[in-house]
């Protein structure tokens, strides 16, 4: 696992400490969120969504340099937008910089990003593969959906190692729309059957599998919406027990859209299963205070070769205890307790860390929060990413980490 384009961060809680903008280990790059932040704290482009944007490209380009790759190496794009309105700016810039490129993609409305003057923020994935990548349902549109700008893409690309897939919503795979429109809690378990069921439809075409599948993280835009879309997913996904992270999110690429499932799916090494450590049923979870019926299978960890995928971590201790109630600093150091003991059930440790990715629920959090998460993670200048959300899986979680790491053996 080799670190690369470490600099200085101007990111609130560890300025000046030293993150990776590149984290290779074998095909795979981690890297860190990118926007129009500079190390000296001074925002590129301000008030301008279109400079942010080439400003963001333009980091990643610079760390995948670094890693031996370039733009044509990405491989996912969660682009972070704090207004529906910048959408056609950003992904104009976007595709005029990426012509070649058939990424897949998750476009998200969020509550906020690490400085308030920023606008875009893209939470890239890269791969350097032996061998060219293959796609499944490319696409091409002149204008994606009305919306104004030119865009290309495929709804899985597959390396060597890994398949990416774009994010599922509750829209057809024939690009014709959302097919339940309303707002209620039945609209998105509907909303959810149906992308879970084309997820299953991707993988197959893809040459994967349910199995294969290391991590989801489920983005909703209301908590409401958990009771509808939770069951679905469990329904779908039953036997598999992914690790999991679930955000509440401002809004989505369309007005109509209430749920979007992102996937990690990873190939089986020398033909192995994942393994799968402390598997739980959702409804034996607390989520805060409470429990939480929504028949769902789980674990905490995920070891698939060298790498370790966790669970997003919040201030809830494995013992099902919160602690810190009303307190993000404290519900982090929780979530960095539970991150140090489940490494070490996986063989690993905190210097293992390759990337972390930082939610909070309000800005306030956010300095407190990333310096907990930096401090435990030491010398370990890993790629880093923080974005400001409208809500976690229950009102008390004021925090989450997400947490990848590489196995020391395998550097």
């Amino acid at each position: 696992m080799k670190r690369l384009a470490i600099a200085p961060s101007a990111l609130p809680g560890i300025a000046d400490k030293p993150i990776a903008g590149a984290v290779r280990s074998g095909e795979r790059v981690f890297l860190s969120g990118a926007s129009a932040l500079k190390p000296d704290g001074s925002i590129a482009g301000m008030g301008d969504a279109a400079a942010q944007t080439h400003a963001a490209l333009d980091q990643l380009e610079a760390a995948l340099k670094a890693a031996g790759g370039s733009l044509a190496s990405l491989t996912k794009l969660t682009t972070c937008i704090v207004d529906r309105g910048y959408r056609a700016e950003v992904y104009a810039v976007i595709a005029q910089r990426l012509p070649e490129v058939r990424a897949v993609s998750t476009g998200l409305v969020v509550a906020g990003l690490p400085l308030p003057e920023l606008i875009v923020q893209i939470d890239a994935e890269a791969a350097i593969p032996a061998t060219p990548p293959r796609y499944t349902r490319p696409y091409t549109f002149e204008s994606w959906h009305g919306q104004g700008f030119p865009w290309q893409g495929a709804m899985v690309l597959a390396t060597d190692e890994e398949f990416f897939l774009r994010g599922q919503t509750g829209a057809g795979l024939d690009h014709t729309g959302v097919k339940a429109k309303g707002r209620g809690v039945a609209d998105a378990a509907a909303q959810a059957d149906l992308a879970m069921a084309n997820l299953k439809i991707l993988l197959e075409e893809a040459g994967a599998s349910p199995e294969d599948i290391c991590k989801i993280t489920v983005y909703i835009s209301d908590r409401a919406y958990r009771a509808g879309v939770y069951p679905m997913i469990g329904k779908h996904l039953a036997g598999v027990r992914p690790v999991s992270t679930g955000i509440v999110t401002t809004g989505f690429a369309r007005q109509d859209i209430l749920f979007e499932i992102d996937v990690t799916v990873v190939r089986k090494q020398g033909g192995k299963p994942h393994q799968r450590l402390r598997t739980y049923h959702s409804s034996a979870a607390r989520y805060g205070k409470e429990q939480q019926p929504l028949d769902c299978e789980f674990c905490m960890a995920v070891v698939s070769g060298d790498r370790i995928t966790l669970r997003g971590q919040t201030g809830m201790g494995l013992d099902e205890v919160l602690y810190g109630a009303g307190d993000a600093k404290v519900q982090a150091r929780t979530a960095m307790d539970n991150v140090a003991t489940l490494l070490s059930e996986a063989g690993a440790t905190l210097a293992d860390v390759a990337k972390a990715t930082v939610y909070v629920t309000d800005r306030a959090f956010l300095t407190d929060v990333n310096a907990v998460v930096r401090e435990r993670l030491g010398d370990n200048a890993c790629a880093f990413t923080t974005v400001i959300v409208k809500g976690l899986a229950s009102p008390e979680l004021l925090m989450e980490v997400d947490i990848v790491a590489i196995k020391a053996g395998s550097r």
